[in-house]
C-alpha cells in the first residue's frame, strides 16, 4: 500500500507533469492556456550632500567628516537589477533553429507549424475527471489508487525542440527541489523523439522514488503551433502502463 499522503503524492505528480508540460473522452477536446509572469525590479535611491558642496568645500581646502564605520560589521553589497530581458519572436526562432541545425535536430516546427484546433485521445475506462485540478483525471478509487492523466495545452514554444533526456531530468528534478525542497532523482527509462500526425513529439517513460513509493510516468509532448502535453503517471501499487499505452495510441491533433 502507499505510505505517503495522498495529497502529496498528488502534489509531486503535478510537479513533474509538465515541465515542459486531459484526457479527452469520446473523442472530444479539452484546452487549458498558461499565461506568462513579468518580473519587476525596483531600484533604491541613496541620498547624498546638495548639489555643489563637496565641490566647495574641497576648493576651500576643508576637510569633510567621514562616518564612522564600525571594524566587525559585515560588509553591504550593491545588488544589480535587471529587468528581463524580451526576445523578439524572430529572433528566438531563428536563434532556435540555428541550434537545431548545430545539433542535428528536427527543425520543421521552426520552418512550418501546422494550425491546429485542439488534441484528443481516449481515457482509460477506469479514470473521470478531477474535482480539484483543470485538465487532471483519477481513478474512481483515487487516492487509494493514485494513478493520474494529466492534459495541458500551452502557447507556441519552439525552444520545446530543444529538448533532450539530460535537460528533461535536470528541469525535473529542479522543479522537485524548488517545490518541496528535496532531492529526488529522475530516472529516464526512455527518451524518443517521434512524430505525432506529421508534427515532432517527444515520448517519454521515467520513474522515481518518494519515500516507500515508486512513481512511474509515461509522457508526450507534441510541437505543433501550440504544445501540447499528455503525462500518465502511477504508483507501483498498481500496474497501468497497458492502459496507458493503448491510451497513447489514441493521440491525434485535431486541424
Amino acid at each position: 500500500m502507499i505510505k505517503m499522503h495522498g495529497k502529496k503524492v498528488k502534489c509531486l505528480l503535478f510537479t513533474l507533469c509538465a515541465a515542459a508540460l486531459v484526457g479527452c473522452g469520446d473523442g472530444a477536446a479539452v484546452h487549458t492556456s498558461a499565461e506568462l509572469s513579468e518580473t519587476e525590479a525596483a531600484l533604491s535611491e541613496g541620498g547624498g550632500t546638495a548639489d555643489g558642496e563637496e565641490e566647495t568645500a574641497a576648493e576651500d581646502g576643508e576637510e569633510t567628516d567621514a562616518p564612522d564605520t564600525d571594524e566587525n560589521a559585515e560588509p553591504v553589497m550593491e545588488a544589480d537589477f535587471m529587468a528581463p530581458v524580451e526576445m523578439d519572436e524572430t529572433l528566438k526562432n531563428q536563434l532556435t533553429e540555428e541550434m537545431l541545425e548545430e545539433n542535428e535536430m528536427d527543425i520543421s516546427v521552426v520552418e512550418s507549424a501546422p494550425v491546429t484546433k485542439g488534441c484528443s485521445f481516449t481515457l482509460p475506462e477506469a479514470f473521470s475527471e478531477s474535482e480539484d485540478i483543470e485538465g487532471m483525471y483519477v481513478t474512481r478509487r483515487y487516492p487509494i489508487d493514485a494513478s493520474t492523466i494529466y492534459y495541458v495545452a500551452l502557447g507556441r514554444d519552439v525552444a520545446l525542440q530543444l529538448m533532450t533526456e539530460e535537460t528533461f531530468k535536470a528541469q525535473a528534478e529542479e522543479n522537485f527541489r524548488k517545490e518541496y525542497g528535496e532531492e529526488i532523482e529522475v530516472t529516464i527509462d526512455s527518451f524518443e523523439s517521434i512524430r505525432i500526425d506529421g508534427c515532432p513529439a517527444f515520448r517519454i517513460l521515467c520513474h522515481y522514488q518518494v519515500g516507500d513509493t515508486q512513481i512511474s510516468q509515461l509522457e508526450y509532448a507534441i510541437n505543433a503551433d501550440k504544445s501540447y502535453v499528455i503525462t500518465y503517471s502511477q504508483t507501483s501499487d498498481y500496474d497501468r502502463m497497458e492502459e496507458y499505452e493503448a491510451s497513447a495510441e489514441t493521440i491525434h491533433l485535431e486541424f
